[in-house]
């Protein structure tokens, strides 16, 4: 099934945050299949909507409107729960204390002879 154009739209600007978490870590990125379902989801539940607005500026029964202005409602909260499963988060830098943290433990963890295993 050919997408609509906010659904390719969509799924370009995706790609484009994909690319640009890429850049920044200095490695390529890529989708997972988990990621690559829920991204035809979310083109599926943008073309539905598409159809729908359609469907509802042609619509001259206030009964249908109601209808469909509700399933676009219940769409939009899909899409924006789907859209949260596959935006590329950078990790947030670590806290001083973490790193701390670690420092300290790597230091407990050398000192009592765990950190060279091998001699």
């Amino acid at each position: 099934m050919a997408r609509s154009a906010a659904a390719r739209k969509l799924l370009a600007a995706l790609d484009a945050e994909l690319a640009a978490a890429s850049e920044h870590r200095g490695q390529k990125l890529v989708w997972t299949a988990a990621e690559s379902a829920v991204l035809d989801d979310i083109a599926f539940t943008v073309d539905r909507m598409v159809r729908l607005r359609r469907d509802w500026s042609r619509a001259e029964d206030p009964k249908l409107r109601i209808r469909l202005s509700a399933e676009l409602r219940l769409l939009e909260t899909s899409k924006a729960r789907l859209l949260k499963q596959v935006t590329p988060d950078l990790p947030r830098p670590e806290s001083m204390r973490t790193i701390r943290a670690r420092r300290a433990v790597n230091a407990r963890w050398r000192r009592d002879g765990g950190g060279d295993a091998a001699s």
